[in-house]
């Protein structure tokens, strides 16, 4: 017996949908720059999955957060906005930095 549920919890529903959202995103700014061949096909997929890692990352972390902030709705919007705002910034200056070295 299982003590498992087929019920995902709303943080993970919510990197679920980051995720696609941040990858069609990613994919859709970088169409046309693939189409004129100034970036290549295995750069445009990779640039894409990493959008969609940190898409898919600042809306859970933004979630759970926020679900742990329940019943507080001012409270709640101002965590999810920050979460995420704070996430995309960490993301970015990581990407940055491993980007330097190199």
């Amino acid at each position: 017996m299982s003590n498992s549920t087929d019920k995902l919890s709303p943080a993970s529903r919510a990197m679920i949908v980051g995720a696609i959202i941040g990858g069609t995103a990613s994919a859709a700014r970088q169409w046309k720059g693939h189409q004129a061949h100034t970036i290549e096909t295995n750069e445009m997929v990779s640039n894409v999955v990493k959008d969609s890692l940190k898409a898919g990352l600042a809306g859970g972390a933004a979630t759970y957060v926020a679900d742990k902030m329940a019943g507080r709705p001012l409270l709640s919007m101002l965590t999810v906005l920050s979460t995420g705002a704070v996430g995309m910034y960490m993301m970015d200056q990581y990407a940055g930095k491993n980007n330097d070295e190199q």
